[in-house]
């Protein structure tokens, strides 16, 4: 078995440990030690403990990541929008036209929708 492996199964904790008072030592390795931990319940992961110093620090990298994200759509729309500002456009009664339908046959189909 590999190192990492080992290492990682160190970290699953079943559910019952923090029935049976191992919670007290599981939180202080997680307060000194910086651990993490994976509760299994019924074999299954269900929740990880970290540290508050770590889940803050993950919460900070997401924030940025959130931001950079924000800029990065607002560039990519940006590029968009000027790449389509310069295509021709059409009115749409035109579009329905070349669609083979008309207004009036789209007024007749709106009416039987209903949003809610």
């Amino acid at each position: 078995m590999s190192i990492a492996l080992a290492e990682f199964t160190e970290q699953l904790v079943p559910i019952s440990d923090f029935s049976q008072g191992k919670a007290g030592k599981i939180f202080s390795d997680v307060a000194k030690n910086n651990k993490e931990y994976v509760v299994l319940k019924n074999n299954q992961p269900t929740a990880v403990v970290i540290s508050v110093e770590e889940y803050r620090k993950i919460q900070s990298r997401i924030r940025v990541l959130e931001s950079y994200y924000e800029k990065l759509e607002d560039i990519y729309f940006s590029k968009l929008a000027k790449d389509r500002s310069k295509d021709e456009t059409i009115p749409f009664e035109e579009l329905v036209q070349e669609e083979g339908t008309s207004i009036e046959e789209l007024k007749k189909i709106m009416d039987g929708v209903e949003i809610e």
